[in-house]
């Protein structure tokens, strides 16, 4: 790979490179073209590139997300505030990798955008990048004269490797894989190769000594002298330990002066080597394991004789024997390699040409204008893409066609570039670019989706609602759904959209157990959109979240579901039929829903499993899983005078009602100033706090004070001391407030919020604008709205009664008090109540099985298997109708689980809404490969048997349906069979028989659908120890032992009788445990399979 970066930044990059050449290496052979590389710099930074309409502004190219790389905390990096400048870049298939100024390597997830880490070593900027796929290596060449091996799975240093002596800067970097030598281009015009394969020939006492030499013999006493005179010793601010692995770069493997000029660009094509740099040479090179040696140099002639100044060469790239040079001029110029000759000069850029590549026969160009310029395989110009303003440094690029630019702004920028149709002869991608291609399809659709202002209640926007229904109903249908429509509900409301993907193989829905995937497409207003970073209806990515209304509440969820059926479905993975119910009014109290899921009751099937995804996270980092949440009861109070309009106070005052006092009042009778609501028998049937549940809020405190202490929800509501105890100054941390009383206040706020019941009065008005504005008048009428939140075992029917009781009982007592008290008052009150159930509460057993199962994918998906309290189960304080009637609707068997994707500061309902793509992206891609029985025959360690099962996993996986099923696996056979959505597979040795081990298996699978009765993966997930059993029973030390079904099951069903009475003895003969947990099985299986595959 060309390192994507030539130079560094402008000025900065300047003031990087004279700060890596300290005064005891000058600099050689200065050009002219040298002495003035930062003012050319400067004068093209201040270019700007062509009228012309960007692409990203046309639409054609999308920036899909934007990344900041911010300074890393490196004692020995630069300290001015210059920023952190992305000088190159580089990928795998994991991983971004981008080097900065300072010397560290930011390492980002490919899928989600999420940092992952921070490499730190180099003690200068990080300039060029390069990758050994095959060992999995990642290199970088530093301003500190080092090339560092990192580990792109550890993503730990593996070994360091030293250039030559006063090499400098190392510039550039390429691994030449044919010749496996890695290959430098130096700032002291030298170029260097270092053979990876046979580093560990020479010595470490050798290499010890050749470092030895290299210090100055003028400072023999100095400890300073080494560390100024040879930056290439390990230094105090490295990462890697001091007995790390060194190598260092000989005399005899260096070119001295290979130009006149700093190496700013390599580039390898099998066997030969092209370099560029500031003298404007580009030359030819033939590598072979020993070295290198020159073939040719392209000849540059120009009619005036003499070189101009900004004659550098920054980047090179190559496509079909045509080789590309971006000049410090601004142009490139495309070369013939078969007769050396220059062809042609392509013009677009006003600044420095810093990086190229080539993708799809087509040519990317980034330059010190800011701009990316994209070219034809004609050499035509496609358009640009206008980056942030400031110059682009590095371009990388991936099989399926996303763009990453990195700019001297510490912003990295993915483009999503394809809309270029591919020629007929590109590369066939590698498997896991259709799943990203899945990936950016849903993102794409989100970001449609979230341009409808779906706002329900609000008359002039119900046909943008309608649209968002319609628009969901396509999408369905093209993600392959066998029925796809929209069912009219409440002639007011908005549609419901409903769809089905039916389970492989079919089934007749009305007998078949179904999952029920419900949400809602309606969206809460924008409020205030000056407070919004972004424009509130468009999708932007940044920094690793998406922001748009309805990201998180509940549009990307939906659509992340939708997209994990759709693939199950369109693979045959499929077993249980999927229901989609998404209403339009669920902000609006979800009018209309329970007539419309009733009158269409033969198209839901037989829900067991209701799935949704609408609560939150109660921190940053650690999964939830919601099991309860309270109910709601709205109410509206009026009270209003007899008389017809406002009057004036201080005409008027003492004679009249005066509705406002009265309401207030009331009010103030409710609840008591520490929120305990004072309403006769209000807390009768609330259910006390047990033991047990009070225990695990204690243990889930406790997880949050250790792992979620500054997430933002916990930190503003906990950390945060009392507004009269706070100074200006002063930064609320949970050791300033004491982690004993703060955990106990955090205990106390969760059970407030989660467990008790509350009132809250949410606005107060009165009767006209005049009275709110005019100080003087007195309001003919006063109103306010309240709500209630109840709690098990509370019966809303009953505390309607009890409120609507306590505040006539308290109102008709004001009336009795005022009329004998005030009796010249000219008119009278009335009183207006109008109280309404909302939402019943809701409560799950976090024990079943279903909620168990739902607890270890969350786990396994999220890799933390050996951590117990994840997911945290907690409770939400507000309410969603549909969940406890949908419940009690489709009967006892029908499970609701709520698994939340939004983080705590995902703002929903607020302005700036966002949703973390990592939580998005989990729950939609399938992880292929889940292990759900293993047996070993052989010893092995094990990291070396996860290996061979994640190798083997990733073969059969890839295999086409049509294809045979024996494959080979270094020195064993593998044979592998599909089951429903199992695959059973067994190694054999190379000399034994495929045939009859594929009727092994297939025998296998037969005693199991014999046993279980129609097997299923739940099975195996709940009862694995039977699986093993007939394994058992069948095979022993890797050796057939028993082929014969009915001895097995006979066997067995011995097994299970002896079982059977030891439960009895223990009490537990009346207690049908199959049973439960069969029922329950059916419900997860989709579940499992839908956001955890």
């Amino acid at each position: 790979m060309t390192s994507p970066v030539s130079s560094p930044a402008p000025v900065i990059g300047a003031r990087l490179i004279n700060k890596t050449v300290s005064s005891t290496q000058p600099l050689l052979h200065r050009t002219p073209s040298q002495a003035s590389f930062s003012s050319s710099i400067l004068k093209a930074g201040t270019a700007t590139p062509s009228r012309t309409q960007p692409l990203n502004e046309t639409g054609s190219v999308r920036c899909i997300q934007s990344l900041t790389q911010r300074p890393a905390g490196n004692a020995l990096a630069l300290t001015d505030d210059s920023g952190d400048s992305v000088l190159t870049l580089a990928q795998s298939d994991d991983y971004v990798f981008s080097g900065s100024q300072h010397g560290s390597i930011h390492v980002w997830n490919r899928d989600t955008y999420q940092l992952e880490k921070v490499l730190h070593g180099h003690t200068a900027g990080c300039l060029s990048l390069a990758l050994d796929i095959g060992r999995r290596v990642l290199f970088s060449g530093g301003g500190d004269g080092k090339v560092r091996a990192w580990d792109m799975d550890s993503l730990k240093c593996l070994y360091v490797v030293h250039a030559g002596v006063n090499s400098g800067a190392v510039l550039s970097l390429e691994y030449a894989e044919a010749s496996d030598l890695l290959v430098l281009g130096c700032q002291n015009t030298s170029i260097q190769w270092f053979n990876v394969g046979q580093k560990d020939l020479v010595s470490r006492s050798e290499r010890r000594r050749e470092m030895e030499s290299r210090r100055s013999r003028f400072f023999d006493d100095s400890v300073e002298a080494i560390l100024v005179c040879v930056p290439s010793l390990p230094l105090a601010g490295d990462d890697e330990p001091d007995s790390s692995e060194f190598y260092v770069i000989s005399e005899s493997s260096i070119v001295q002066y290979a130009h006149s000029g700093y190496v700013y660009g390599l580039l390898v094509s099998g066997n030969v080597l092209f370099s560029a740099a500031s003298d404007g040479a580009i030359k030819q090179w033939q590598l072979a394991e020993h070295g290198m040696e020159e073939l040719a140099e392209l000849s540059r002639s120009f009619s005036d004789g003499d070189l101009p100044e900004d004659l550098s060469v920054h980047a090179l790239a190559l496509d079909d024997g045509l080789l590309f040079a971006g000049l410090q001029s601004g142009d490139i110029e495309v070369w013939d390699l078969e007769t050396k000759q220059r062809i042609r000069v392509l013009h677009g850029h006003s600044g420095n040409v810093y990086t190229l590549l080539i993708h799809n026969h087509s040519l990317f160009s980034g330059s010190a204008d800011g701009s990316v310029r994209i070219w034809g395989a004609d050499l035509q110009s496609l358009g640009w893409i206008a980056s942030s303003g400031d110059a682009v440094l590095s371009l990388a690029i991936s099989m399926d066609d996303i763009l990453i630019s990195g700019s001297s702004d510490n912003a990295i920028a993915f483009w999503d570039v394809s809309v270029m149709e591919p020629p007929a002869d590109a590369p066939v991608p590698p498997m896991a670019v259709p799943r990203r291609r899945r990936g950016r399809r849903m993102m794409q659709a989100l970001d449609q989706w979230i341009r409808f202002k779906s706002v329900a209640g609000v008359p002039e926007l119900q046909p943008e609602c309608r649209r968002a229904a319609r628009f969901l109903k396509d999408l369905m249908r093209q993600l392959g759904a066998n029925d796809a429509r929209l069912i009219s509900s409440t002639p007011a409301s908005n549609p419901i959209v409903y769809a089905r993907f039916d389970a492989s193989p079919q089934t007749d829905l009305c007998e078949t157990p179904t999952v029920f995937v419900y949400g809602h497409y309606d969206v809460m207003p924008a409020g205030d959109e000056l407070l919004w970073k972004t424009q509130p209806f468009e999708l932007v990515g940044r920094d690793g979240y998406l922001y748009g209304r309805g990201v998180t509440d509940n549009k990307g969820p939906v659509l992340a579901t939708l997209f994990a059926v759709s693939e199950l479905h369109a693979s045959g993975d499929l077993p249980l039929t999927v229901v989609f119910c998404i209403e339009g009014e669920e902000e609006n109290g979800s009018q209309g829903l329970h007539e419309t899921i009733a009158s269409n009751r033969a198209l839901f099937g037989r829900p067991r499993l209701i799935l949704l995804s609408s609560s939150y996270w109660l921190g940053e980092s650690t999964p939830c899983l919601t099991y309860g949440m309270r109910g709601s009861i709205r109410a509206n109070l009026r009270i209003e005078s007899t008389r017809p309009a406002d009057v004036h106070a201080g005409v008027w005052g003492g004679a009249v009602t005066e509705p406002l006092t009265c309401l207030s009042h009331i009010l103030a009778q409710l609840a008591d100033p520490s929120g305990h609501v004072t309403i006769p028998g209000f807390h009768d049937s609330v259910r006390p706090v047990s033991d047990k549940e009070s225990a695990a809020m204690r243990e889930l405190v406790q997880w949050i004070s250790a792992h979620e202490s500054a997430a933002p929800l916990v930190a503003r509501t906990v950390m945060s001391p009392p507004e009269s105890q706070a100074s200006p100054k002063s930064t609320a941390s949970w050791e300033s407030v004491g982690p004993i009383d703060a955990r106990d206040d955090l205990f106390d706020q969760l059970m407030r919020r989660w467990r008790f019941p509350t009132l809250t009065v949410h606005h107060v008005d009165i009767s006209t604008v005049a009275a709110r504005t005019n100080t003087t008048l007195i309001p003919a009428a006063a109103q306010a709205s309240l709500s209630v939140r109840v709690v098990p075992d509370q019966s809303l029917e009953d505390i309607c009664q009890k409120l609507r009781s306590h505040v006539e009982t308290i109102f008709n007592q004001m009336q009795q008090s005022r009329h004998a008290s005030n009796k010249g008052v000219l008119d009278n009150l009335r009183l207006h109540l109008d109280v309404h159930p909302n939402a019943q509460w809701w409560l799950a057993d976090p024990d079943t099985p279903v909620y168990q199962a739902a607890a270890k994918a969350i786990r396994e998906e999220w890799q933390m298997a050996n951590q117990a309290h994840v997911p945290l189960l907690i409770r939400e304080g507000g309410s969603i109708p549909a969940v406890p009637w949908l419940e009690e609707f489709f009967g006892p068997d029908a499970i609701a689980v709520n698994l939340p994707m939004g983080q705590s500061s995902d703002n929903a309902h607020l302005d700036n809404e966002r949703i973390s793509l990592v939580n998005l992206y989990v729950f939609l891609v399938s992880r292929q490969g889940k292990l759900r029985l293993v047996k070993w025959y052989i010893t092995l360690p094990q990291k070396e048997k996860a290996k061979i099962v994640k190798e083997v996993s990733q073969l059969v996986l890839a295999r086409r349906p049509k294809l045979c099923n024996f494959i080979e696996h270094k020195d064993t056979k593998v044979v592998y069979r599909k089951y429903a959505s199992l695959y059973f597979v067994a190694g054999i040795d190379m000399d034994d028989n495929e045939l009859i081990t594929l009727e092994i298996i297939h025998r296998f699978v037969e005693v199991l659908d014999r046993y279980f009765g129609n097997v299923c993966e739940l099975d195996l997930i709940f009862h694995f120890q039977k699986a093993y059993f007939v394994l058992d029973e069948m095979i022993m030390a890797g050796e057939l032992q028993e082929s014969s079904k009915k001895t097995v099951l006979r066997v067995m069903a011995q097994q299970d009788e002896t079982e059977a009475t030891e439960n009895a003895e223990r009490g537990w003969g009346d207690i049908n445990l199959e049973g439960i947990a069969r029922t329950a099985m059916v419900t997860v299986q989709e579940f499992k399979q839908s956001f955890t595959r």
